[in-house]
């Protein structure tokens, strides 16, 4: 399976939760796993290619959800919603914290 996280300039929340997944899934190599962010400044930017790959795309925000609805109506049906605030800095704990939680619940059948 292919994940994308999607945050806004990936650079904390998206990256982080891509690391957390490898993680969490291990190394049996069957998930692919990337990140990219919806500003214009992002680090890696959100494309239609992007969203083509994927299978699941996950985002932080519902706001990112609605500018998937809007700009990309045939990918919106694959996003779920992390609901991770873009209040936490690269590398911060407590972001890890939030996001193994919320990605373990992703993992559980």
């Amino acid at each position: 399976m292919k994940i994308l996280f999607v945050c806004m300039r990936n650079l904390a929340r998206g990256p982080m939760a891509a690391a957390i997944f490898r993680e969490l899934a291990g190394d049996g190599g069957q998930h692919l796993v990337r990140s990219a962010g919806i500003a214009p400044e992002a680090a890696r930017r959100l494309t239609t290619r992007e969203l083509a790959w994927a299978d699941v795309v996950t985002v932080m925000e519902p706001g990112h959800l609605a500018l998937i609805q809007r700009h990309w109506p045939d990918h919106a049906s694959k996003a779920r919603v992390l609901d991770v605030p873009d209040e936490y800095y690269p590398g911060e704990p407590e972001l890890r914290e939030v996001l193994t939680a919320k990605i373990r619940a992703l993992l559980v059948p």
